[in-house]
């Protein structure tokens, strides 16, 4: 069996529930879904949809996440290959 790490993050609740009952559908798990994303993020070597400003409005307005874009642009944060990390 593959080496397993604790991810933990936080979500809204109403998101959380409303993706819940979605995934419910497929029969996945939320822990199911997670591993989902990160296979497609390593097979696409990036994001496996497109985000458009129209679909990103919260997400913009969050600014937690206009200073990491910050940083993304003036190359102050660095993103690693999968192959690049450590075992």
């Amino acid at each position: 069996m593959a080496k397993t790490t604790l991810l933990r993050a936080r979500v809204d609740s109403i998101r959380k529930l409303r993706a819940e009952k979605i995934l419910g559908r497929y029969g996945l798990t939320p822990a199911q879904a997670i591993n989902v994303f990160y296979a497609k993020v390593t097979e696409t070597d990036g994001l496996p949809f497109d985000l458009r400003p129209t679909e990103t409005s919260e997400l913009m307005a969050d600014p937690k996440f206009r200073t990491h874009l910050a940083l993304m642009k003036s190359g102050k944060v660095r993103y690693y290959d999968a192959s690049e990390l450590p075992a």
